[in-house]
């Protein structure tokens, strides 16, 4: 069973990517929205904070004993825990009560999409099949194209919010879109490098750095697996660098149901990635594989599919800090959260294919640590 928790940050975020910076004139971005590898650190940590003896064990690649070491592992093995779910959400201007509350989960527009007006009303890309000998080929037998009146530069920064968001992964385009300024905004924070030796601020050592404030009522929705009740239903975090603060607190939150009628009756889908995600061929999801004449060609436990069209954008790279090994994790590339693939020609068990997404798009991949972290998830939508 799923336990969702909101995530409200006392003050400023420092979430930070993989980029360094500190030097004369530097600039670091804030990575927006953050990996699910930083919530899985910091609730980890809230598990293990609590008994510095036993966190000194964790570190050095002990198994605790009892429920704990169960759900934590150890950092090479993890255990039951897992994050599986996150998006930012906001709570009404007066909430009731824990656990009554209405929260609202909210996502950057995935890859199909495109706001082109000043009110961010979307349009949708639509796969097409391209005429022989055209300029643009591929290896999918159709292309994303957009289908706009006339020319119009996109709309940065728009978020389907609740029930838009709902409708979308349901196949209806939705009718409205969240600015960023409704959620956060960044700021530019000025910092002076310290000398090593003596702890004093460097001579000439400015740079700058992005912190991300939340507007209020604003904050991230996290979903974890095989917490086994150890979390309490509200605590305090340490999220993100220097360690700002946060509270959490246990709500209930209905995730969108998958859409399994819709796939059975058109025998197509599509697949968003809620995370981003890392496989071994690059863009193309593990179980996917070239079948000759066939195409692009997904197999799974009980299930097929025709791989037909994809919206990627350009690679990501991820990394981290291993607090436990005190070095930093090894990069790998990603593609990013909000690509979309859509699929036809499905047929099996839809129940097998539901189950698929829900455990993540890992096929034989065993990273186990990644998989603890959040990555691979996607959400499975109808293709209308």
């Amino acid at each position: 069973m799923t336990a969702y928790y909101f995530v409200q940050p006392l003050d400023v975020l420092m979430i930070r990517g993989n980029k360094s910076f500190g030097g004369d004139g530097q600039h670091g971005e804030a990575v927006m929205p953050p990996w699910p590898s930083l919530f899985a650190g910091a609730f980890r940590s809230a598990l293990l904070g609590k008994n510095a003896a036993q966190l000194a064990r964790f570190a050095h690649g002990e198994r605790l004993p009892g429920a704990l070491g169960d759900v934590l592992g150890t950092p090479a093995h993890p255990g039951s825990f897992s994050i599986n779910w996150l998006t930012l959400a906001y709570l009404p201007p007066a909430p009731e009560k824990t656990g009554s509350v209405e929260i609202t989960h909210a996502v950057p527009l995935p890859s199909d999409l495109v706001a082109v007006d000043g009110t961010g009303t979307p349009i949708a890309l639509h796969p097409t099949k391209l005429p022989e000998g055209s300029a643009a080929t591929g290896a999918l037998p159709l292309t994303a194209l957009l289908r706009t009146p006339k020319q119009a530069k996109p709309a940065a920064d728009r978020w389907l919010a609740g029930s838009e968001f709902n409708a979308y992964l349901a196949g209806t385009l939705p009718s409205s879109t969240l600015n960023r300024a409704e959620l956060f905004r960044r700021e530019t924070r000025l910092g002076i490098a310290l000398e090593a030796g003596s702890r004093t601020a460097d001579d000439g050592a400015l740079y700058t750095t992005e912190a991300i404030a939340f507007q209020r009522g604003a904050g991230f929705l996290v979903g974890i697996d095989g917490e086994a009740g150890l979390l309490p239903a509200r605590g305090v975090l340490r999220l993100g660098g220097d360690g700002r603060g946060a509270t959490y607190t246990r709500v209930d939150f209905m995730p969108p149901a998958a859409p399994l009628q819709a796939v059975v009756a058109s025998k197509r889908l599509r697949l968003i990635l809620a995370a981003p995600a890392i496989f071994a061929a690059g863009w193309l999801p593990d179980g996917v594989s070239r079948q000759n004449e066939h195409g692009f060609l997904l197999q799974g436990n009980g299930f097929s599919a025709r791989l037909a069209c994809a919206a990627v954008p350009r690679f990501d790279v991820i990394s981290g800090w291993d607090l436990a090994l005190q070095q930093p994790k090894t990069a790998q590339r990603v593609v990013p959260a909000g690509s979309v693939y859509w699929f036809d020609q499905f047929e099996g068990d839809p129940g097998k294919l539901a189950a698929w997404v829900a455990g993540g798009l890992w096929g034989d991949n065993h990273d186990r640590q990644r998989r603890a972290e959040g990555f691979n998830r996607a959400w499975l939508g109808t293709w209308n």
